[in-house]
């Protein structure tokens, strides 16, 4: 049994072996591969015989595969066998720089090839490349035609920056490419709330502004898209309370005995041998609760709009309650019949609830919690 275990820990620690030092990736045919993962075992244990040999065998091997990619690229009609191209110079320049910094490695391959002159001129070849395919994915004139073209000159301008006009075209395409949102808040039709609701409009814009960021999403207020002179939004989100109360006061009074959880002292008698003792009972009160209750509450719809077609995409209503109470009262009787609770009760005064504006706050709280989530949600498939 122990020789089997033995075996089998051998073998484990001869796979693990060959796969740190790039034997397996060699074998496979993934001679990139199998060159980092030997220089990289060759910088923690420059003697190790396997690495060694897998450096030697895989970066010739290497070289040879992407020469060879790069020539039939060439040699084809591919628009983008310059920009492909580039992958690979890419690659062939990580290898040279990799063994360049592991003595172990430069001691094996003391001439590694750079390619660093035909990257650039790769570069300088692949950047009409991106920029044309650019050109043409505008004038497919789709949003999503917007994103590649997008793309596509972001690339020109990595491979030879400031390439002819590629920055005017970075935002001609970006333009293209965003969805435009106008926000629209349809105001409450009461003066005695519109602080309020102007509040709750606001925190949902800025959430909108701040915590939305998507590179091809732009959200606009209704100012914001006259002064811009945009004409056609892509989407309208609307949004409006259909029905809301605030302040609606219930009052609620109850009477009821209370008795004394324990017996307490209710006096003293005393005994024929004159001897005076305490009597213990339990105590009884009458107690008098006033509760009032004041209740706020709104419902917020959700529309999302197709501006070109007037499409309704997202329609949803969101709801939110605040509950506002106090209780007051008074007892007649012993009150030590009372709780803590009920005593406490009894020593509240009335007060007043809320002011309105306030409780309107409250109970928009709920709602646009679930009104950004909701948003959030929808625009992150954008």
């Amino acid at each position: 049994m122990k020789k089997t275990l033995h075996y089998i820990l051998l073998i484990l620690v001869v796979s693990l072996s060959a796969c740190s030092s790039g034997e397996k990736a060699l074998q496979q045919g993934n001679y990139f591969t199998a060159v980092s993962k030997a220089v990289d075992r060759l910088r923690s244990n420059p003697d190790k015989v396997k690495a060694q040999e897998t450096l030697l065998s895989s970066y010739p091997l290497a070289v040879q595969w992407y020469e060879r990619e790069i020539n039939n690229l060439q040699a084809s009609a591919d628009p983008f066998k310059n920009t492909k191209s580039v992958d690979k110079y890419q690659l062939l320049n990580r290898m040279y720089n990799d063994i360049n910094r592991c003595p172990a490695a430069i001691r094996l391959i003391p001439n590694p090839k750079s390619y660093q002159y035909e990257l650039e001129e790769a570069k300088r070849m692949a950047a009409p490349e991106c920029y044309q395919a650019g050109l043409l994915a505008m004038e497919k004139g789709g949003r999503q035609d917007g994103i590649n073209a997008y793309n596509h000159f972001q690339k020109a301008n990595a491979f030879v920056p400031n390439y002819k006009d590629v920055q005017h075209k970075l935002e001609e395409a970006e333009f293209m490419a965003t969805l435009k949102v106008i926000i629209e808040h349809i105001p409450v039709n009461s003066q005695k709330y519109k602080l309020s609701s102007e509040f709750f409009q606001d925190q949902v814009t800025q959430y909108l502004f701040h915590n939305i960021k998507r590179r091809f999403v732009r959200f606009y207020t209704p100012k914001q898209a006259e002064l811009e002179k945009l004409e056609y939004p892509d989407h309208i989100i609307s949004m409006g309370f259909e029905d809301f109360v605030v302040g609606e006061t219930h009052d609620t009074n109850y009477e009821k005995e209370v008795v004394s959880a324990d017996s307490v002292e209710v006096g003293s008698t005393t005994l024929k041998t004159g001897e005076k003792i305490k009597v213990y009972n339990k105590v009884k009160a009458k107690l008098h609760i006033h509760k009032r209750e004041v209740i706020s509450k709104g419902l917020l719809s959700l529309k999302v709009i197709e501006f070109g077609n007037q499409k309704i995409i997202n329609d949803k209503h969101f709801g939110g309650q605040f509950n506002w109470f106090h209780e007051w009262g008074h007892f007649n009787g012993d009150e030590r019949a009372l709780s803590k609770e009920e005593l406490e009760i009894c020593e509240h005064e009335p007060i007043l609830p809320p002011p309105h504006q306030d409780m309107f706050v409250e109970f928009t709280k709920p709602i646009y919690t679930d009104l950004t989530q909701e948003l959030r949600r929808f625009y992150n498939r954008y």
